[in-house]
């Protein structure tokens, strides 16, 4: 079963990558545009520091690991999430819904993750690369252990923005005319630019509960060797049960859906 939805959305991801490789200059605009972004958040942290070695007990380096992770989550939400999540009021609107619903295939997944856009793929290499810089920069050596446990939470922060995305995708089926829920994704991205340490309680407090810091904090600081080990479980849990709560809201959500002519 779960080789037949994998390539299910092998097929539509690689009809979708066709249709966008039809233009390739605009995916070479795109990877410059997503690399003057980043030359320009690098240059924009670096002003923190020009006075002082550290800021909130981060330093130079471990603060670009954590907008490294930023660039990387960001990129893979514009690739795998953002079009889908700006297809949804359509197929609410127009009907097409109905037509994915009726198809044998989970419908969760095909409406979610059905198609991609290649034009930000390069964001996440790159962010991949400010964290190395970052992680050399700081120092800091990186053991077998932090770099599995930098992985798993990266997967969970990963798990946290498709759960969001169910979640808006939910609320869009309820709403009907809902549009740019998009903005909802992004802005819970941009709050985890920087590490959440940086922040004023209580609005570190909230970033952390909400969990903001579960996208880019933890995971760099696993990476680093900040992080406390008992928070591993702790995100396995979140990004689960994050999954759990979007899930439930997509079917209650389809329960209420009268369809296009309803």
């Amino acid at each position: 079963m779960i080789r037949r939805q994998l390539r299910v959305l092998r097929i539509c991801w690689r009809a979708a990558v066709a249709a966008d490789l039809e233009y390739r200059l605009q995916f070479l605009s795109s990877a410059a545009l997503s690399a003057f972004w980043m030359v320009w958040a690098v240059a924009g942290a670096s002003v923190y520091f020009r006075f002082a070695g550290s800021v909130a007990g981060w330093t130079h380096g471990e603060v670009l690991v954590v907008i490294g992770l930023f660039f990387t989550l960001n990129g893979l939400r514009q690739t795998l999430l953002q079009p889908n999540l700006e297809l949804m009021s359509d197929h609410v609107r127009r009907g097409t819904l109905d037509f994915l619903l009726t198809k044998p295939f989970d419908a969760q997944l095909l409406v979610s993750l059905g198609r991609v856009r290649v034009t930000n793929l390069l964001d996440p290499a790159l962010g991949l690369v400010l964290v190395t810089v970052g992680v050399v920069l700081s120092g800091r050596g990186v053991s077998p252990g932090r770099l599995a446990a930098f992985l798993l939470l990266l997967c969970c922060a990963a798990v946290l923005l498709y759960a969001l995305t169910v979640l808006l995708m939910a609320a869009t089926v309820v709403l009907v005319a809902a549009e740019d829920l998009d903005r909802v994704s992004f802005a819970f991205v941009e709050l985890s630019r920087f590490p959440v340490d940086l922040y004023r309680d209580p609005a570190r407090t909230l970033l952390t509960v909400v969990p903001v810091a579960f996208l880019t904090t933890y995971p760099g600081a696993a990476l680093l060797g900040r992080l406390d080990a008992r928070m591993l479980p702790v995100a396995v849990a979140v990004a689960a049960g994050a999954v759990v709560v979007a899930t439930g809201a997509w079917r209650r959500a389809l329960r209420s859906y009268a369809g296009a002519g309803g």
